[in-house]
């Protein structure tokens, strides 16, 4: 009897070590996100280098107008408080309205879904709408 238990317990450990097989071995390696650190210090080294490059030719501009004897005050550069406050809102409206696009993909994902599983899966007609706007399915 002994010896049959101890078969059938040797059995069983050998069944899980082989289906089973270590956590260690189940995970993943980690995920490399090095490329997405170094595209976004792209990014901004390129934007750092352009607006220097914009400051620097307008400074060079000044700098030749004065040598030419101009005296007057600093020529106006285009950029102030009005057109920085309007990217700015720019920019946040542009940020909104892909959210809102995506919440409205997401919803039309889901309600098409929901009404596969109602219609297709569980066998219910419909959708109707009652006074209140209420969606509803029948006959499930």
């Amino acid at each position: 009897m002994l010896n049959r238990t101890l078969k059938i317990t040797s059995a069983v450990a050998f069944c899980v070590a082989v289906i089973c097989p270590s956590a260690a071995l189940a995970q993943n390696p980690p995920m490399d996100m090095s490329w997405a650190i170094r595209s976004q210090m792209n990014a901004y080294n390129q934007g750092q280098a352009r607006a220097n490059a914009a400051a620097m030719q307008y400074y060079q501009y000044m700098q030749q107008l004065r040598a030419a004897g101009y005296t007057g005050p600093s020529l106006p550069t285009g950029v102030t408080n009005e057109s920085l406050r309007a990217s700015i809102n720019a920019a946040n409206q542009a940020g909104q309205a892909y959210n809102q696009a995506q919440f409205n993909n997401s919803q039309r994902r889901s309600n098409a879904t929901y009404d596969y599983s109602m219609r297709a899966i569980r066998g219910c007609t419909g959708p109707y709408v009652d006074q209140y706007g209420r969606v509803f399915y029948a006959g499930c």
